[in-house]
């Protein structure tokens, strides 16, 4: 036992120790920060659009789209309309002259059959902003709506308000009979929940693997066997490597603690809204089952990397190998609006009882849903018997392919070697 510890230690502070590990610690909360700041940033800059309106339209129709597009209070994007009319194939070349010159930013042709067409014409040196061609496209809908409204004796806020949309205060009862988040909120957070799991997962489950090839391949393996069983230094190496994650998600927990409880001044602040940073908040029990999922999980993936690790005699023979070990772990990401929409279906039941995706199903349902006690402790359950018996074909596989040496194995010599370890 001694031994492993020192193996367990070793591994835990040289992922601890590296440069790699505290930038990830670091970088991981400046990203989370990031994608709540950027929307906001991104509302306060704006862009300015200088625009040729080539009005053939019915009068009203091109003073409408005008005023629309350059409000008084507007904080958006902002517009100077200079009006033009005639023959838009006259003028076609000459515009495109000005555009080219950058005298202007582009033109849009209001033709005069507009109400039959539906049809407005823009043409610019840069077309990708989405928000430009949004507020375009608004502006020209409202005009034109406005005019066969008009037409037809109607007026356009009375008719509004009839067919004015209505909205859905959506929200889950929590067990104490609380509401709880509401149908986007529970998505995002089961589905950010479930992506951290897995991308820890993947990403120290890889480091086992290389750490496995590295000794392998540099012979330091042959040295370490001969005063430590093979599979006391497979256990150290999956315990170390596990724990190093687990101090790095006990920072980033501290981390979203701290934003929780200065809610208050991060809004002030930076304008981020208090109700997504409650949002953040795990209850105790999930908390316990999340991290019981996430740890059973890793030292079940952990074990499958360090077998193939083993069994490889090189970082490139590897990599073929772990695709088919990482489509366990992402094939439920892909599924995550079926398994967070529906919880409780069969498709989401049966992948929880699964041990390769119950680490990463499981806690999207959890998330989404109040999932019965009886699934859970099967799912775990199942969870553990697959660990077990996933450890204790890798530590065969690791016993005899850490010293293995020359080709990569076949199929029946591995077969072979779970027969003799």
């Amino acid at each position: 036992m001694h031994e492993v510890m020192i193996i367990i230690r070793r591994e835990f502070l040289e992922r601890v120790r590296s440069r790699a590990f505290l930038l990830g610690t670091l970088l991981f909360p400046v990203f989370m920060v990031g994608i709540f700041l950027l929307p906001n940033l991104g509302n306060r800059g704006s862009v300015h659009r200088s625009l040729v309106l080539v009005d053939n339209a019915p009068p009203p129709i091109g003073e409408r789209f005008a005023a629309l597009l350059t409000p008084v209070d507007s904080v958006a994007n902002t517009y100077s309309i200079e009006r033009a009319s005639g023959d838009f194939d006259a003028m076609r070349a000459s515009l495109n002259a000005r555009v080219q010159a950058e005298e202007i930013d582009g033109y849009v042709v209001l033709p005069a059959d507009i109400i039959l067409t539906n049809t407005v014409t823009y043409r610019a040196r840069n077309v990708g902003s989405q928000s430009v061609l949004r507020e375009l496209t608004t502006a020209a809908t409202e005009a034109v709506q406005e005019e066969r409204l008009r037409e037809a004796g109607l007026d356009r806020a009375d008719v509004a308000a009839l067919v004015r949309r209505v909205t859905v205060d959506d929200a889950s009862i929590t067990e104490t009979g609380g509401e709880g988040r509401g149908a986007t909120a529970t998505f995002f957070y089961a589905y950010i929940l479930s992506f951290l799991i897995y991308f820890i997962t993947a990403f120290y489950g890889m480091n086992v693997l290389r750490s496995v090839l590295e000794e392998k391949t540099s012979r330091i393996a042959e040295v370490m066997i001969s005063s430590v069983k093979a599979s006391d230094l497979m256990l150290g190496k999956i315990v170390g490597v596990g724990g190093a994650a687990l101090f790095q998600v006990a920072i980033w927990t501290g981390f979203i603690v701290l934003a929780v409880t200065r809610s208050d001044m991060l809004e002030q602040r930076f304008g981020i809204p208090r109700a997504a940073l409650a949002g953040l908040t795990i209850p105790v029990t999930d908390g316990v089952l999340f991290l019981l999922y996430f740890i059973l999980g890793f030292l079940l993936f952990a074990a499958v990397f360090a077998a193939v690790g083993a069994a490889m005699t090189s970082e490139q023979e590897a990599q073929p190998m772990q695709l088919p070990i990482m489509v366990p772990l992402f094939l439920p990401l892909l599924l995550s609006p079926q398994i967070t929409g529906e919880p409780m279906s069969r498709l989401a039941t049966v992948l929880g009882l699964i041990p390769l995706t119950a680490p990463i199903v499981m806690p999207m349902r959890i998330a989404s849903a109040k999932v019965p006690f009886i699934q859970i402790a099967g799912s775990l359950v199942s969870l553990l018997v697959g660990l077990l018996l996933v450890a204790w074909l890798a530590g065969k596989i690791y016993r005899i392919g850490i010293l293995s040496t020359g080709k990569r194995p076949s199929l029946p010599e591995l077969m072979r070697w779970l027969r003799e370890a």
